[in-house]
């Protein structure tokens, strides 16, 4: 069993207790492959050159470089110079971290008012059957007395069991220590393992803020030692051989080589490893022998592999931390063989830690020359060495006795190995020490140090200086003082009683109760002010300036003669002064105000007392209605699909010889079957103007009109119409309502609704053009009724959603929304509150060509006629088009732009020729669709000229033709009369027989 003494302050985890201060086996594995051969390969060729390794490696000569710079860095190897060359070899001796000696020097444990040592601390090794005593010494440092506990934990102690007494109660004194003993005996059947135990030491009535402290072991359970080798049974030996009552004795920083003999008595092949369980891995480093894997190739082994009946070496090199306690260790070295896992093969190297004295004292002064305080000193302990140490410090003074007293935190201290303890020395004077009158006094002093376990010290007495320092010069200056205040005091009344001036009011403070006001709750500005000496008052005057000095508010006057007067009697009192609180104003329109208060005196001999003005006080104006939000509520909208005329048919009644009359009643067409589209020049007003006017159409053609229509047919012009018939027909056309689901709706939210008089919406395009016309919504009486469907109004909020615009065309539409306030702003040079939605557009209706026929049929690719001079050919050209109202809509070559929906008369020319015609529509986003037909004439020969002009044959009961390129009857007073027949059946296309 290993046992060895710690001192652990109570605030020190004793866990932290051990660090690693050298290189380990763990070090060696984190290292790269190569690395990794390269350091076995310097071990066993013990001295190697650079260009040995390289070869041994074969790799480049500067990586094989920065691997072994690599490898002096950490510790693992180091360069030596022998004839001009440079060697690289390991030294076990000096692989110590430097670091770690750095950290371990300047760690210290603070002293805390429980100090606790523990004998035995950390592991404990023991084998079944026997028993051991767990020694706890506690001493009390503190300030008071404390019962303390110390017991086993239940929960976390798995020895809790082997202990007849696991719990004790101390009672100690300040300074006392006492130790408290717990008897653990382990079971003879307990199974070998490892067991923890806390310890914990408690004194919640007294240090509840240090307490509880706990400890953490471990306890071994080792088995009995019974040597029971049977024949076949692998056999060890480690050398050197140590007892525990000769072991092998080592210094800090110092490493053990142990050699481990194994003999293979089996008739099997066997492999051997080494393991030390009750050793920290650090501490140790195990190398088995190396095999030859394949030719020429060196591999680590992990293990000693051994042929029947042979014998093999494993070196076990020991290597504890620097910071290693003094002690005797005793750790356990097992043996396992791979053929037989359940053999335990034992053995227990014993090793001493030899112990350091090294301590370092330093008295170090902390405050001195301080006038009515102690003079405070401290004693630095530094240990450097591996043991415990116990020293007592005495005070004394080497001059006379009685004039200092000293004040030793602690007569007696503990320092742990590698700890660091501070001890606060106060001394004072007492009254028999004098101060010197014209310097300073130094008294010595001696603090003595004795080891109670009588360790050599460096040194047993320092000395030390108190500074008494002299009396202050001031002392020698107390009378003269004295006489300059007698004078002072004689010149201060003759100044109070003959020259002192007369009292003045004074404004000490002038305010406003707030420094902002809102015309929304129409409050008043109020005034507050304190004034001193308010018996000598006469009076007050209060007005409000601009910032520019213009008078805001009449200048109020406050007499004072009497009193406070009646209109401050509920504002003002007067106590030592004269103070007035919330004093009201007439200042109520928004604006910046400044007042300004004027003084007047009682004492005619006061002079004009200053103004005294406030900080600028603010009255808000009314909050104006802003545009919050302005959206359309959707970015692009597809026009309403084209609503194209119905035309109803209604027969009229007519005789063999129809009246003028009624020809004209028959052929009356109203103007929007020529033109339907709600977009074309014309307005409504002049649409109706036109449908009022009918052109009339005749069966019988008078001589101009022939010749008028034979300059026609020569010039190729080509005439509009309905339609040719064989009776009259009335026409009438029905306009379905429009879908309005299609026009722009718009969003928007206002807030301080309260605040709007007015609402105006407009609609432009991006170059400013009004496309929409303007809406007006007036609120003099809430919310008008065309919003009260699409508007609500919430906490003065203004929320409007779906609001119709009535911009129905297709088109690029930006909407601008304008408040008009109910109170005008006072700048006539505000700008008004306005907002803009982004660019919503109307995509046109696609167009299409419904319906294009020629003499009632769909009109075919090609026509051919062979004209009669006697009779004029007219084709009759009927079409239907379902486009924007914005598109355009030509035929060509004439007469150009026509409605979507109408009848043409196309007189064929008499001489022989082609023409393409090509009805085309055009789309404002430039979508073009057209249809065309080929019209080829043929004329006869010229027949000689005859004096009488043959008759001209129509067709009877042509309606009137609608045409600007025809005067009508109105215009120039007679009747557009046509008569007419038929084509003959050799002139009628093939494609129309």
């Amino acid at each position: 069993m290993r046992s060895e003494p710690s001192i652990f302050a109570s605030n020190t985890d004793n866990s932290d207790t051990e660090q690693n201060a050298g290189l380990s086996m763990v070090d060696i594995l984190t290292l790269s492959p190569r690395q990794h051969h390269i350091l076995h390969w310097i071990m066993r060729q013990q001295q190697v050159t650079l260009e040995a390794i390289a070869a041994y490696t074969e790799a480049d000569l500067e990586d094989i470089r920065n691997d072994l710079e690599a490898l002096v860095s950490q510790g693992f190897i180091e360069m030596r110079q022998n004839q001009g060359l440079i060697y690289y070899e390991i030294d076990f001796r000096n692989q110590q971290n430097t670091e770690a000696l750095g950290n371990i020097a300047s760690a210290s444990v603070a002293i805390r008012p429980l100090s606790i040592i523990l004998n035995p601390s950390g592991v404990v090794s023991i084998t079944t059957g026997e028993s051991f005593e767990l020694c706890i010494t506690v001493t009390n440092q503190g300030d008071r007395s404390a019962v303390i506990s110390v017991a086993l934990d239940r929960d976390s102690s798995s020895i809790y069991a082997w202990c007849p007494y696991p719990s004790e109660t101390l009672a100690l004194s300040v300074g006392q220590s006492c130790e408290v003993v717990f008897q653990i005996q382990v079971p003879p059947t307990t199974t070998p393992d490892e067991y923890g135990y806390t310890l914990i030491i408690d004194a919640p009535q007294h240090y509840p803020e240090h307490t509880p402290i706990q400890y953490k072991g471990r306890v071994i359970v080792l088995p009995a030692l019974q040597e029971v080798v049977r024949v076949n049974d692998p056999t060890f030996v480690t050398l050197p051989r140590t007892t525990s009552d000769n072991p092998h004795p080592m210094r800090s920083g110092e490493i053990w080589q142990l050699l481990i003999g194994v003999t293979n008595r089996s008739e099997r092949v066997d492999r051997f490893r080494v393991t030390i369980p009750d050793l920290d891995p650090k501490w140790f480093s195990i190398y088995y022998p190396e095999g030859l894997a394949l030719a020429g190739v060196v591999e680590a082994a992990d293990g000693l592999p051994l042929n029947p009946d042979t014998q093999g070496q494993i070196n076990l090199i020991l290597k504890p931390p620097l910071d290693v306690w003094a002690g005797i260790y005793a750790p356990t070295i097992r043996v396992h063989s791979a053929n037989n896992p359940d053999l335990s093969l034992l053995d227990i190297a014993y090793f001493e830690i030899l112990p350091t004295y090294q301590l370092d004292i330093q008295l170090v002064t902390i405050l001195t020359r301080v006038n009515n305080q102690p003079s405070v000193y401290e004693m630095r302990f530094k240990s450097k060495g591996n043991i415990a140490r116990e020293l007592t410090l005495r005070a004394s003074s080497p001059e006379q006795e009685g004039l200092l007293i000293y004040n030793l935190e602690q007569e007696e201290i503990k320092i742990s190995p590698f700890g660091t303890v501070k001890v606060n020395i106060a001394i004072e004077t007492t009254k028999k020490c004098k101060p010197k009158f014209w310097g300073d006094r130094y008294l010595s002093f001696i603090i003595e140090l004795e080891d109670k376990q009588d360790a050599l010290l460096p040194n047993d007495r320092y000395l030390g200086n108190v500074l008494v320092p002299a009396r202050p010069w001031w002392q020698f200056v107390l009378l003269i003082l004295g006489i300059l205040g007698l004078i002072g005091t004689v010149i201060f009344l003759i100044w109070w009683f003959f020259f002192r001036p007369p009292d003045v009011p004074q404004v000490v403070e002038f305010t406003s109760e707030s420094s902002t006001y809102k015309e929304s709750e129409n409050e008043a500005i109020r005034l507050r002010w304190r004034i001193s000496y308010p018996e000598l008052v006469r009076e007050i005057r209060v007005e409000g300036l601009s910032p520019d000095e213009k008078i805001l508010s009449q200048p109020v006057v406050y007499n004072f003669t009497k009193g406070i007067p009646p209109e401050l009697k509920d504002y003002c009192v007067i106590d030592r002064e004269l103070l007035c609180q919330n004093v009201p104003t007439d200042a109520r329109k928004p604006s910046q105000y400044i007042f300004q208060m004027n003084l007047s005196s009682k004492n005619p001999k006061t002079a004009a007392i200053p103004l005294v003005k406030t900080s600028k006080i603010l009255v808000e104006p009314l909050p104006q209605s802003q545009i919050v939000e302005f959206t359309s509520t959707k970015p692009l909208y597809t026009e309403s699909k084209p609503v194209l005329p119905v035309v109803v048919s209604k027969p009229v009644k007519t005789g063999d010889n129809p009246s003028p009359e009624s020809l004209s009643t028959s052929g009356s067409v109203s103007s929007n079957v020529a033109d339907s589209r709600p977009s074309d020049s014309r307005s409504s007003d002049a649409t109706s103007d036109t449908a009022s006017t009918s052109s009339t159409v005749s069966s019988t053609v008078s001589s101009s009109e022939l010749s008028l229509l034979a300059g026609a047919l020569e010039k190729r012009v080509f005439l509009t119409a309905l339609g040719i018939g064989g009776e009259a027909n009335k026409f009438r056309i029905i306009r379905p309502k429009p879908d309005l689901d299609n026009e722009v709706r718009l969003n928007w939210r206002i807030s301080n609704a309260s605040q709007v008089r007015e609402l105006t919406l407009v609609g432009r395009s991006p170059e400013g053009e009004v496309k929409s016309p303007p809406l007006r919504f007036v609120f003099a009486e809430g919310l008008p009724r065309s919003l009260s469907p699409y508007c609500t109004i919430a906490n003065d909020e203004m929320t409007c959603r779906n609001v119709p615009t009535e911009a129905k065309a297709s088109g690029n539409y930006i909407f601008e929304l304008a408040i008009v306030p109910t109170k005008p702003p006072e700048d006539p040079k505000a700008v008004p509150v306005t907002r803009k939605t982004e660019i919503a557009k109307i995509a046109p209706y696609p167009a299409k060509i419904l319906e294009l026929k020629v003499n009632g049929q769909d009109a075919l690719p090609q026509y051919s006629f062979n004209l009669n001079p006697d009779v004029p050919s007219i084709l009759t050209l009927s079409w239907k088009i379902e486009a924007s109202a914005a598109a355009k809509i030509d035929l060509l070559p004439a007469p150009g732009n026509i409605a979507a929906v109408g009848q043409l008369a196309l007189p064929l020319s008499p001489k022989s020729g082609e023409v393409t015609y090509t009805l085309q529509v055009t789309n404002p986003d430039g979508q073009v669709v057209m249809r065309s037909f080929i019209v080829q004439t043929i004329a006869p020969p010229p027949a000689p000229k005859s004096e009488t002009p043959p008759p001209i044959a129509l067709p009877p009961d042509i309606p009137e033709i609608d045409s600007p390129l025809i005067p009508n009857s109105a215009s120039n007073g007679s009747g557009n009369r046509r008569s007419g027949g038929m084509l003959l059946p050799s002139e009628v296309p093939p494609s129309q027989k």
